[in-house]
């Protein structure tokens, strides 16, 4: 376990050096990731220059409204809209409170549940006929003070007068109507708010005092509210407001692009927090009392409202996402005049929350809305009040909270710092495609959430993050690691085959000047009589020739992973083992050196068809210790080997002229090969330099190919036995006897000579059956 842990270490060492520069880019990434997220985020006013990164995000927000389309609502809220057919009818806005009056008596005729108010009525009502009576009744007692009065003038002047009487003919119908909601709004402005009557104020707030939220959870933490305190207030008359069941402000306040997107659920003004418009017609259609409601704080600040078992996610300013159901128009809305004048079906508001406002040009306060903008269709400020009352309905909100932060967070980090790294271990075209597909799914899970789930989570961040994360990294992969790369490609591509090539760019330590010392497998190759064969052909056609048969072999080498190293005139050396690693490294090398004579029977048929001479050759494979890298000078260097058994290959390679054979493999590569190889012993030999004796093996092929060979091999190795035995008479005849059925076989031959000379001139000392090579 120790072992593994080290090793396991070793390993992830290796990996974090190698992709550094990557993943120190991932990380920059992610601290500037998640420092802008919290300042954007959640900061309750982010900075000015920072602000812009919000306004996008909210920008993906009003996009995946737009996606999802209009959905259907409850259909349990209606607009009456005082709108440019009512201002025809009725005159000049405002109109005569009689009118409301009659409305309010519709509706609740025709089963209205509750009426809510997008307006105030903070002024009496003008009317001048009303101003006339009190005229006359004011020059009436005038003339008949200390007379008699007329009692029939003064009834029948009574009469008039109260006939007149718009706000008292509106105080009368709200006095019928238990659920009317009465809208105000507050103000910003303090010149604005310095400008009301102070005594109707201080009125209308004690009014408003007993419709104040009662439960404050945790009041310690309510001086932590971040929401947006107000500085005065548009009261309603005190006629009106004495039979209103609530109160609700109806500010609708846009995002800093102008966009509205949420609406404040509470405020609070003078140490008291109120409902909205809004929330007051949801208590009252739902017939709940405020002291179900209660308003939990944190030490962070507001928490959430919580309407009974309906939990409302608020932001810490008071704020609620509005999930508007379409554009414009999306809600049934109907004139008010046709209301007043009975032209529509009692059915029309039976138990529906009715909601009166303006929406004529000019009167009526105009939203932007994630469906609308200034060059499409008006969106009225009562219908922004319409979507989130059936918000408060049916229970469905954009969720934006702590559970979506952490979302967020995330998704930061999975495309900081896990994307990091594996954008810096594809290749750039990958990486590209796991941009794509990366972001296309987060999309994906983006829209889906918010479709399907009400659920808002950051979308712009997170996608800038992995586009900056992808950019730097590749970026800097391009400039500079392809750079590297494509020096391993020239340095390696003469080598070895492409794939290999492939492979070795992830190691380009190894174009460091100096080598390593590794068991590798070393070859040679020679043409037979080169010489000889340069003299019957001309300098083009030899060279035709020549470069036909490297062509040949050495695409064999790379066939079976080997490692070219160099030509040597007509020679070829290469090796096996490096600088891709191979545990079969012997395997490989005696493969091609057989592949190799093969496609050498194929070429010289060839080439005597044309008329070209014949050539042969011969190979030597050896396996053992060899210093392998770039070897030569700082200019200019060469991925080579070097060692006693690199010299001891191409020794072997010569001595196929003294066997007559044409592979020959030293005894470390039989010992490799010995299993899946069929081979014959051909020696004991001591190189010169050398007093350690080697055995040689001929390399005859595979076993399951050679099946028919084992019985000639099988006779040599007992003649050679016999040799090595001192038995050179005895060996001279089984020899002999090998010959007679082998009469080409070129190592019978050397044998048979061997042993006579032997016979002449015996050795001195012990016989141990060594050969020494007097010549390299």
């Amino acid at each position: 376990m120790k072992r593994w842990l080290i090793d396991q270490a070793k390993r992830l060492h290796r990996f974090t050096r190698k992709h550094r520069a990557g993943l120190l880019i991932s990380a920059t990434v992610c601290v500037i990731s998640l420092a802008l997220y919290v300042q954007v985020y959640l900061v309750a006013r982010p900075s000015p220059t920072l602000s812009f990164l919000g306004t996008i995000e909210l920008r993906t927000l009003d996009m995946r409204f737009q996606l999802r389309g209009k959905r259907e609502h409850g259909g349990k809220v209606v607009i009456v809209a005082i709108d440019q057919k009512s201002q025809d009818v009725f005159g000049r806005w405002p109109f005569p409170r009689s009118h409301f009056a009659t409305m309010v008596d519709v509706l609740r005729e025709s089963g209205a549940r509750v009426i809510a108010f997008d307006a105030t009525f903070p002024q009496p009502d003008q009317n001048s006929a009303l101003l006339a009576l009190k005229e006359v009744r004011q020059h009436y007692d005038k003339v008949a003070r200390g007379g008699a009065r007329n009692r029939a003038f003064d009834a029948h002047l009574k009469t008039l007068e109260t006939d007149a009487d718009n706000d008292r003919k509106f105080a009368e119908a709200l006095s019928r109507f238990e659920n009317v909601i009465l809208g105000y709004f507050f103000f910003l402005d303090e010149k604005e708010a310095s400008s009301q009557n102070k005594e109707r104020v201080n009125e209308f707030l004690n009014y408003l005092s007993f419709q104040a939220y009662p439960q404050i959870i945790n009041p310690q933490y309510a001086g932590k509210f971040e929401g947006i305190k107000f500085l005065g207030l548009s009261p309603n008359l005190p006629e009106f407001s004495n039979y209103a069941k609530n109160f609700g402000y109806f500010n609708v306040l846009p995002d800093s692009d102008g966009v509205v997107r949420r609406i404040p659920a509470t405020v609070q003004f003078k140490d008291n927090f109120y409902p909205s418009l809004d929330m007051a017609a949801y208590l009252a259609y739902m017939n709940q009392p405020l002291d179900k409601v209660g308003i939990f704080f944190n030490p962070n600040g507001l928490e959430r409202i919580d309407f009974g078992p309906l939990s409302i996610p608020t932001d810490p300013r008071g704020f609620v996402q509005i999930d508007y159901y379409g554009e414009a128009g999306t809600f049934p809305t109907v004139s008010m005049v046709d209301v007043v004048q009975r032209k529509l079906s009692p059915e029309r508001f039976r138990d529906c929350l009715v909601l009166v406002g303006p929406t004529a040009t000019g009167i009526g306060d105009m939203a932007i809305t994630p469906f609308q903008t200034e060059e499409t269709n008006p969106f009225p400020g009562v219908e922004v009040h319409a979507n989130f009352i059936s918000n408060l309905l049916e229970g469905r909100f954009i969720r934006r909270g702590p559970r979506e932060n952490l979302v967020d967070l995330g998704f930061l980090l999975l495309f900081s710092l896990a994307a990091g790294l594996l954008l810096s271990v594809v290749p750039p075209a990958r990486a590209t495609a796991v941009l794509v597909i990366s972001l296309a799914a987060f999309w994906g899970v983006a829209y889906y959430l918010f479709a399907a789930h009400h659920t808002w989570i950051a979308a712009f961040l997170p996608t800038a993050t992995l586009g900056v994360n992808y950019a730097g990294i590749v970026s800097y992969r391009f400039f500079f690691e392809e750079r590297e790369r494509k020096r391993v490609r020239e340095t390696f591509g003469q080598y070895v085959a492409p794939g290999i090539v492939n492979q070795l760019l992830d190691r380009p330590e190894l174009l460091r000047l100096g080598g390593e010392e590794k068991e590798l497998t070393a070859m040679f190759s020679d043409i037979r009589n080169f010489t000889g064969i340069s003299e019957k052909l001309s300098p083009r056609g030899l060279v035709e020739l020549l470069n036909e048969h490297l062509s040949e072999m050495t695409e064999i080498v790379f066939q079976n992973r080997g490692t070219l190293d160099k030509y040597i005139g007509d020679s070829i050396m290469a090796f096996w083992g490096a600088p891709y690693p191979q545990p079969d490294h012997p395997e490989n090398a005696c493969k091609a050196g057989l592949a190799m004579l093969r496609a050498l029977e194929g070429l010289q048929t060839r080439w005597q068809a044309a008329g070209k001479p014949r050539i042969d050759i011969g190979i030597g494979i050896s396996t053992g210790p060899m210093l392998v890298g770039n070897m030569g000078s700082r200019r200019r260097f060469n991925f080579t080997i070097m060692g006693d058994n690199v010299n001891l290959a191409s020794r072997l390679e010569g001595l196929n002229k003294t066997f007559g054979t044409r592979l020959i493999v030293s005894e470390s590569t039989y010992e490799f090969v010995q299993d899946k190889m069929l081979t014959r012993e051909l020696d004991l030999i001591r190189v010169k330099g050398k007093r350690r004796p080697v055995k040689i093996f001929e390399l005859i092929g595979l076993r399951s190919e050679s099946q028919g060979a084992l019985p000639k091999v099988d006779r040599f190795h007992a003649a050679l036995e016999a040799y090595r035995s001192a038995q050179w008479e005895t060996a001279i005849g089984m020899f002999g006897e090998l010959l007679r059925d082998f009469p080409d076989d070129g190592p019978t031959r050397v044998f048979v000579q061997r042993c006579w000379d032997l016979i002449e001139n015996p050795p001195e000392g012990e016989w141990d059956g060594v050969f020494v090579m007097e010549t390299k």
